[in-house]
């Protein structure tokens, strides 16, 4: 009797570990951008909300993933209340961000990032570039899955318009600044072993397991995920080709050429922060 017992609970284990590890599906991952960190002047700190949240999905199985925008419906305003006049159409513009699809071929860790931005389409192909992590035994729980810690220290190399990143830094614009050297930061990262795939949001992979949590700059910059589901439509789940193809380097170049254009005239172009 002791023995089925045993053998019983093995099976039973068994099954359960089985159960618990999946291999496809869905997350859904919200991101939240502290904007205070990037805007020091009072008034205009009273003219939007500390956070600004967007949301996307990350569909995935063994072989591929893709991460894309799940597009606001009927967003609010921020600046709805501002009041006052200035130049809030700008504003607007500075603080939207752009819609991206990011699609990893897992096995020949290439990307292929897809962005609309000012007006016109884009088709990033690149690899993947491999991150030094620190692995750590340090564990919470996200989306109902048990995370286990890893860290490394970045320095903004790929070109990505969006925010983050603390406030203070250095935004003269003339032309006799001297060139100032990306300071490192710490980079924190949760991932599962529950979900045995080498996948994470934007371009974070390369761990034991689905990266559920990325904390940029010290909560400058946090997207986690809040919810899984097993269900996706495969579709989805394919290469974009649509845009202007180019590699990241000459997408980081492209950019500077259109910021450098803006602040030129006028534009909005410094207050939109560039990560390269």
């Amino acid at each position: 009797m002791r023995k089925i017992f045993l053998t019983a609970t093995v099976l039973l284990v068994a099954m359960t570990t089985s159960i618990a590890q999946v291999k496809e599906g869905k997350l859904i991952f919200e991101r939240k951008i502290n904007m205070y960190k990037m805007i020091t002047d009072p008034e205009m700190r009273t003219r939007i909300p500390e956070f600004r949240t967007e949301k996307f999905e990350l569909i995935f199985n063994e072989q591929a993933s893709m991460f894309k925008t799940i597009p606001e419906e009927e967003a609010p305003d921020p600046f709805a209340n501002s009041g006052g006049g200035g130049d809030r159409g700008g504003m607007r513009f500075a603080f939207r961000m752009p819609e991206t699809a990011t699609y990893t071929d897992i096995p020949n860790q290439m990307q292929y990032e897809s962005r609309s931005l000012f007006e016109k389409d884009f088709l990033i192909v690149d690899s993947l570039k491999p991150n030094n992590w620190k692995l750590s035994d340090e564990t919470k729980t996200i989306a109902t899955y048990v995370c286990k810690k890893a860290t490394t220290m970045i320095t903004p190399q790929q070109m990505n318009v969006r925010f983050g990143g603390g406030g203070g830094r250095n935004r003269n614009n003339t032309d006799t600044a001297a060139p100032v050297k990306p300071k490192e930061v710490e980079l924190v990262v949760w991932y599962t072993e529950s979900i045995p795939v080498s996948v994470g949001p934007d371009t974070y992979s390369g761990l034991p397991g689905a990266i559920l949590e990325v904390n940029n700059d010290n909560g400058s910059n946090v997207i986690t995920a809040t919810e899984y589901t097993a269900k996706y439509a495969a579709k989805e789940l394919k290469q974009p080709t649509k845009g202007d193809k180019m590699n990241r380097a000459q997408f980081t170049e492209s950019m500077k050429k259109i910021m450098e254009e803006m602040q030129r005239g006028g534009g909005m172009g410094g207050r939109i922060r560039i990560n390269q």
